[in-house]
């Protein structure tokens, strides 16, 4: 378990706080995304097994590239517990970003993933003022997920049939939208 201060922090909760990744993370992040239920609603670039080397690229990547996208969730105390991250969009879609984040088994069911996805939307819309949409995208059968993004204010906007292979079978993707609009103070 890689404890970091809370002094990087972008974001703080009462559940938990959000920083850069550091590269003392690698095993945490290992251990806490090394489990086939987590990976089973990801995209595929996001691996099972999760080795210390995807740990370690996965960090690699994410204190490299500009502006810092990555971020981990961390509990109050420190205990690496997620990620959580947004994908800028292009062309057309520029101002549109996809949000990206996945929590520890051990913390699933607490409140953990809508207290970090709130906040972090909060932040993202401070953070990058020409960022006027979030998108949401949850693999049909994640029922947590479109939970937590329903809890953050994110809005169902529809489902695209079998839009996504994974694990042998054709799966729904739905789709979910944040406007800065919605965000709550």
């Amino acid at each position: 378990m890689a404890e970091q201060p809370q002094a990087s922090a972008i974001v703080k909760t009462d559940k938990c706080f959000i920083r850069p990744y550091a590269r003392s993370d690698a095993e945490a992040l290992s251990a806490a995304a090394n489990h086939e239920d987590i990976s089973r609603y990801m995209t595929n670039r996001f691996p099972h097994p999760y080795t210390l080397d995807s740990a370690n690229f996965w960090i690699n990547h994410s204190l490299e590239h500009k502006p810092h996208v990555n971020f981990a969730i961390c509990l109050p105390d420190g205990t690496f517990a997620g990620g959580i991250g947004l994908v800028p969009g292009s062309d057309i879609e520029y101002r549109t970003w996809e949000l990206g984040y996945w929590v520890a088994m051990d913390h699933w069911g607490k409140g953990l993933a809508t207290s970090a996805v709130s906040a972090f939307c909060k932040w993202a819309f401070t953070a990058f003022p020409d960022l006027h949409r979030l998108d949401g995208r949850v693999v049909e059968g994640n029922e947590g997920s479109m939970k937590v993004l329903e809890k953050a204010g994110f809005v169902k906007e529809g489902v695209r049939r079998k839009a996504v292979y994974k694990h042998g079978m054709a799966l729904d993707h739905v789709m979910f939208g944040l406007l800065r609009q919605d965000i709550k103070d």
